[in-house]
């Protein structure tokens, strides 16, 4: 209550995936200090960054109407970055998304140990999109059941782009999957080289026609650093979705 009126205070969040919060401040530009008299709070997780827009207004409508127009233009200049609202889990916007197009997932994980199924598995009705995973964390799992050539882990190592879309591929295809999923690296805290430190993360998406890898550096824990990749490879999915 603000000189005697009566004011209803209401909150919206925005959630994004794979942008550093200062980098996020960065491409908001002027936005980043509120939106249209709104107040605009940046909450950093271990896997992203969530924004809450804050209304105070007369009326509920009111509230929520402000909400909406400043959701809109957070939309319009960090979009890609943001795959859902409020409580919105990632896993559950990627099956959404397999669903409308009719596709099912199979996963190849190493350094994340199962943490990219659990992920999948713990969403309600995950059972019509999901179709299973090898958990690849010896070598020889890799080559053996996953069928990667031995000749691409000795010299490119296990923690590889070419490593990482074998195993993608090939839990595609043995799985009967439209969508293959593979993480690979070194999650620490033992393990990092000088030119794989602790925190090298491969994660790849294989669609058939569409074969894509990226590495990625994280900080952290062996726990945040294995979170994080399980958040990345979701997201690579989303995006490979979303644009392709």
């Amino acid at each position: 209550m603000a000189d005697g009126v009566e004011t209803v205070i209401l909150s919206r969040t925005l959630r994004t995936v794979g942008i550093a919060e200062s980098a996020l401040a960065d491409e908001l530009g002027t936005l980043a200090g509120g939106v249209d008299g709104l107040s605009l709070a940046f909450l950093p997780g271990v896997t992203g960054v969530d924004l809450r827009l804050t209304s105070r207004a007369l009326d509920l409508p009111a509230a929520t109407a402000a909400l909406s127009a400043a959701a809109m233009k957070l939309r319009a200049s960090i979009g890609r970055y943001v795959y859902g609202e409020n409580d919105d889990d990632l896993a559950a916007v990627v099956l959404d998304l397999c669903r409308r197009r009719s596709l099912r997932i199979a996963v190849a994980e190493s350094c994340t140990g199962g943490m990219l199924g659990e992920r999948i598995t713990a969403v309600p009705g995950a059972s019509d999109v999901f179709i299973g995973g090898v958990l690849a964390y010896d070598n020889s799992v890799k080559s053996g059941w996953l069928g990667v050539r031995d000749e691409d882990l000795a010299e490119h190592g296990a923690v590889s782009e070419v490593v990482a879309k074998a195993m993608a591929k090939e839990a595609r295809v043995r799985f009967g999957a439209g969508i293959g999923i593979a993480i690979t690296g070194v999650a620490g805290p033992a393990g990092g080289t000088e030119q794989k430190p602790v925190g090298t993360i491969w994660i790849a998406v294989d669609a058939g026609s569409i074969r894509q890898a990226y590495c990625r550096m994280s900080f952290g824990t062996r726990e945040e650093i294995r979170q994080r990749a399980v958040q990345a490879a979701l997201d690579m999915v989303r995006r490979t979705l979303e644009t392709g």
